[in-house]
């Protein structure tokens, strides 16, 4: 097993190392280095997948258990020499093809070696937050080789390494923060990629991988079953399947909703087709992932008086950061309503659950902050030239978009500093927990304010609507905001290193990266390669959550009966 691994891990380092010599030299010059390193890494997959047949006493057992890895390997074997023969190892596509299917299936065994070792598996059924990251991880790096790929830009040249992986990362992680210009850089086939980041990023791998596998009437083990339930929130595994199925219907269904309003609003511009439609389906998906990625090389300021635009993306928007468990009782109760208006008995509705309370009042009570805010201090100036109609639809979509989804409706060169400095404070508390927002999130903030009161009052407990928070929860609570709070002191603090803009601008880029927002002031296009790669660290920390990072580095509370004696340290 150690000598399988060794030379899996083995082939997959060759494989990283040829994509960076392809990326930083010409093509000529290390092209009998990439011939003779691929025939090297198809022999040790080759063998990877074969030396486990001489345990097997029949061969056609070991055939059938490893049929599909089997037509893989003599799949590449046939595409390579098809490439050679062409002689357009660059220029033609079948060496692509190659390369990515390569890729791929290397990455998918190195990640079943990895779950095959029983240490890491019982750390993943320990400590499922390290799997989150990790699928993440899994999905950034696969879609920014499918973003390096020719075929993906328009100009059939590919972006550059760093590019594509910032692009990735940024889908993946639903931020909308880009250092290309999609609507022109970006082919269909890219588009296309793009679109299916954002989707995959907002709902996460995992809860598509195991909805699939629900589905499919296959059974999660304990290890899974742990990993799932972390994602989507829920304490209780007995019904994951309910879970997930809610999850994966409420997304397609507000997805689909918003897209057919949506193509009445953009069929004004594009006209009555596929091309409307298509940017409709996209800005939907976009819009409820909180992602804030538009096809439009102005972003949507070309729809600032636009109603139909001006609305629907925003209540995507809302919908989208108010998470799934919110929306799902929100319609159980609606459902009930209805019932009610036709049934002779009524039946009385239940209270309403302390987490979508909190979500619903801090949603209005921040929208209602950021409209007057933003109305107040752009009215007369970035403004000034709309009627006051437009001035209230385009600050009512700033407003939205400002906590996580990173749209806009006017052009941020325009902006004040005031405006810029208050926009960061509302980037920084994002949406609701369990939704495609990033931020702080609005529970965070919820438990923070009901410390802060109980504290005021001089109140044993912290309480909401005379329910009493748990203590852990308040403790989690300021961790996240402390730890959040940190992570952009550190960001602003690199990026004033390597780059050379004002401190403003670099706070805004930091906030946003970190809260998932994706709006800039202009300067993430000409950051150097370091802050970059600055921002995609942000961007995956803000996506993953405070909380998991620090559960996912956590130690396991060690088993000891020593109990420590009390001390009093100075406070205030």
């Amino acid at each position: 097993m150690k000598q399988k691994n060794g030379m899996l891990f083995l082939a997959a380092s060759m494989s990283i190392l040829l994509i960076i010599l392809e990326e930083i030299n010409s093509f000529s010059s290390v092209m009998y280095i990439a011939f003779g390193g691929n025939i090297l890494i198809l022999l040790l997959i080759g063998a990877t997948i074969l030396l486990p047949m001489k345990n097997e006493k029949y061969a056609k057992i070991f055939i059938q258990k490893n049929l599909l890895k089997l037509l893989t390997i003599i799949l590449l074997i046939a595409l390579f020499v098809l490439a050679k023969i062409t002689s357009g190892i660059k220029t033609v596509n079948i060496y692509t093809l190659f390369n990515l299917i390569k890729n791929i299936f290397l990455l998918a065994l190195v990640i079943t070696a990895i779950r095959g070792q029983g240490k890491i598996s019982k750390q993943a059924v320990t400590n499922p937050a390290q799997t989150l990251i990790l699928s993440f991880l899994t999905v950034i790096i696969i879609g920014a080789y499918l973003l390096k790929l020719p075929i993906s830009s328009s100009d059939h040249v590919g972006l550059s390494l760093l590019s594509s992986l910032f692009t990735a990362t940024s889908a993946v992680c639903v931020t909308g923060s880009t250092v290309i210009n999609v609507a022109e850089q970006l082919s269909g086939f890219g588009k296309l990629i793009l679109i299916l980041l954002i989707q995959i990023g907002g709902l996460g791998f995992m809860v598509l991988s195991f909805f699939g596998m629900l589905a499919l009437r296959r059974k999660l083990s304990l290890q899974d079953k742990l990993i799932v339930s972390y994602m989507i929130n829920e304490d209780d595994m007995s019904d994951l399947f309910k879970g997930l199925k809610v999850i994966i219907i409420a997304t397609f269904t507000i997805e689909a909703i918003s897209a057919f309003f949506l193509f009445f609003g953009f069929m004004q511009i594009e006209g009555f087709g596929i091309k409307a439609l298509a940017y409709a389906c996209f800005h939907a998906v976009s819009a409820f992932c909180n992602a804030g990625f538009s096809l439009y090389p102005n972003n949507m300021e070309s729809f600032t008086g636009n109603y139909i635009i001006g609305l629907v993306i925003p209540c995507t928007i809302i919908l989208g950061g108010i998470s799934f468990v919110v929306i799902s009782e929100m319609a159980m109760r609606s459902k009930r309503r209805i019932k009610n208006l036709f049934s002779a008995q009524k039946k009385a509705l239940k209270p309403m659950s302390l987490n979508t309370y909190v979500v619903l009042k801090i949603t209005a009570v921040v929208l209602i902050v950021s409209f007057s805010g933003f109305y107040l201090l752009e009215h007369e100036y970035a403004m000034k030239d709309y009627g006051l109609g437009t001035q209230y639809l385009a600050s009512f979509f700033q407003a939205v978009t400002l906590r996580t989804a990173g749209f806009s409706s006017l052009p941020f060169g325009s902006f004040r500093q005031p405006t810029l400095f208050f926009m960061v404070f509302i980037m920084f508390l994002g949406g609701a927990s369990g939704s495609t927002a990033g931020g702080i999130k609005l529970n965070t903030i919820a438990a923070i304010i009901a410390s802060f009161k109980s504290f005021l009052k001089n109140e044993q407990h912290a309480k909401i609507r005379n329910m009493v928070l748990h203590i852990k929860q308040i403790e989690k609570a300021f961790l996240i905001f402390g730890f959040g709070l940190s992570v952009v002191c550190v960001g602003v603090f690199c990026l004033s290193i390597t780059e050379r803009f004002y401190f403003l601008p670099l706070l805004f880029e930091t906030v946003s990266a970190f809260a998932t927002v994706g709006l800039s002031t202009g300067i993430t296009p000409e950051l150097t390669v370091y802050g970059q790669l600055i921002i995609i660290v942000l961007m995956f920390i803000g996506r993953v959550g405070p909380l998991t990072i620090l559960t996912a580095v956590s130690k396991p509370e060690p088993e000891s009966n020593i109990t420590y004696a009390y001390s009093s340290l100075a406070i205030g």
